[in-house]
C-alpha cells in the first residue's frame, strides 16, 4: 500500500483511511451527501434556514433542537465544504486510528454539539459548518503536539502554523464564525488536556 503523509502525520490514502479511519471516511460522505443533494434538488438555501445553528433562544422557543446536529453537517458552498472535508481527512485520518473509531465519534459529536450550544449563546445568526467539531479536533492534536516538543520530539506536523494561520483567517475574515472556530479549538484542547492528566495519574 502507498503511503501518503498527511499534515498532521499519519496515512491518508484512501485504502488505509477506509480500514483504520471508517468514522472519519462516514463524515466526510455524509457532508458531501448533503451538500451535492440540496444543490441537485434545489433546496440548499432551505437546507441552511431549516438545519442552521439559530440563536438559542430562537432555538429553546421553536423546540428545534436539532439545528445543534444538523448544523454541522451544512456547508455554504463549495470552497467551505471543500477545505472543512480535506482538513478533516488529514485530522481524522490522524487521530481516529489513535482515539479508536468510537472514541473519535463520541469526541466529533459531543464536541460539535458543544460548540453549536456556544454558538447560539454567543452569536445572532444562523451558523452552519463542520469547521467547529473539526477545530475541536484540531485543538486535540495542537495539545499533544505542544506537549510532543517540549520532550524534545521531532513529530514534523503542520498543526501549530495550520492552527495560527486559522485562527488569523478567523479574527479577519467577515462571515466566519468566531465563537464556532475558537470554542471549538479551546473544547479539544481542554478535552486533550484532561486525557493527558489522567493518563498521568493512572501511572
Amino acid at each position: 500500500m502507498s503511503y501518503y503523509r498527511g499534515a498532521f502525520g499519519g496515512n491518508i490514502a484512501f485504502s488505509y483511511l477506509k480500514k483504520n479511519a471508517p468514522v472519519t471516511m462516514g463524515i466526510i460522505i455524509i457532508n458531501l451527501c448533503i451538500f451535492i443533494l440540496s444543490l441537485l434538488l434545489g433546496i440548499h438555501q432551505w437546507t441552511i434556514l431549516k438545519g442552521g445553528m439559530a440563536p438559542i433562544d430562537y432555538v429553546l422557543f421553536s423546540g428545534e433542537y436539532w439545528r445543534f446536529l444538523t448544523s454541522m453537517f451544512i456547508h455554504d458552498d463549495l470552497l467551505h465544504v471543500g477545505f472543512n472535508m480535506v482538513i478533516l481527512m488529514h485530522a481524522g485520518g490522524f487521530i481516529e486510528p489513535r482515539m479508536g473509531s468510537k472514541g473519535f465519534l463520541v469526541f466529533y459529536l459531543v464536541a460539535g454539539l458543544l460548540v453549536s450550544f456556544f454558538t447560539g449563546l454567543l452569536s445572532s445568526g444562523l451558523s452552519i459548518g463542520a469547521s467547529g467539531a473539526l477545530f475541536a479536533v484540531l485543538g486535540y492534536i495542537l495539545f499533544f503536539e505542544l506537549q510532543a516538543r517540549k520532550r524534545g520530539m521531532a513529530t514534523y506536523s503542520m498543526i501549530v502554523p495550520l492552527v495560527a494561520v486559522n485562527i488569523v483567517f478567523t479574527l479577519l475574515i467577515p462571515n466566519i464564525s468566531t465563537v464556532g472556530h475558537l470554542s471549538g479549538l479551546a473544547v479539544g484542547y481542554l478535552y486533550a488536556f484532561l486525557k493527558w492528566r489522567k493518563l498521568l495519574l493512572m501511572k
